[in-house]
């Protein structure tokens, strides 16, 4: 069980899951990445667009097992995304540490062991590094409850991935 950080695609990414950011406020507010998986697997995601149950609040995770041909076991449709209020940092930062831990309970419960995910900032346009910590944070609050489920970060741009890597070093995440 662990947290690492890659510098690549989470579309290329080795692992039983994915997280993908949505405006949960409606259909068609995806994020760039969930557009993304849409063009590579565009019948796996017409299967799990019909199903995700909108509104879906900010924070909340919406589990799907793709039975099309897909690179992963689970998708995990994550609302962290909102473009119509203005919310404080902290309160931003709650909620990507709250999507995180939903994300790797639902996935626990099928068994899943490697989580993939991009770095959780798009939307709320986050800092890196803020963003970062609170995928942290939460990935710690998950710990002590027992879950035994590892968390792939990607990060595409190199400079990037670079800063977190070192933000990560520093805080004792090799």
């Amino acid at each position: 069980m662990s947290l690492r950080i890659f510098n690549g695609n989470v579309l290329d990414a080795k692992a039983d899951a994915i997280i993908l950011t949505v405006d949960g406020s409606a259909k068609g507010m995806e994020g760039n990445i969930a557009r993304a998986f849409a063009r590579r697997w565009p019948e796996s995601w017409s299967e799990l667009e019909d199903e995700i149950p909108y509104p879906l609040p900010l924070g909340e995770v919406f589990d799907y097992a793709p039975s099309s041909e897909c690179a992963f076991r689970l998708i995990l449709i994550a609302s962290t995304l909102h473009h119509k209020d203005a919310f404080t940092g902290a309160f931003k930062k709650g909620v990507v540490k709250t999507a995180l831990e939903n994300a790797i309970s639902l996935a626990s419960g099928y068994g899943i062991k490697t989580i993939a995910t991009a770095l959780m900032s798009g939307g709320w346009r986050l800092s890196r590094s803020s963003a970062f910590m609170a995928m942290v944070e939460g990935y710690a609050a998950i710990l002590q409850k027992g879950k035994d489920t590892s968390i792939d970060i990607y990060i595409q741009d190199n400079q990037h991935y670079e800063s977190i890597k070192s933000l990560a070093h520093s805080i004792g995440i090799k």
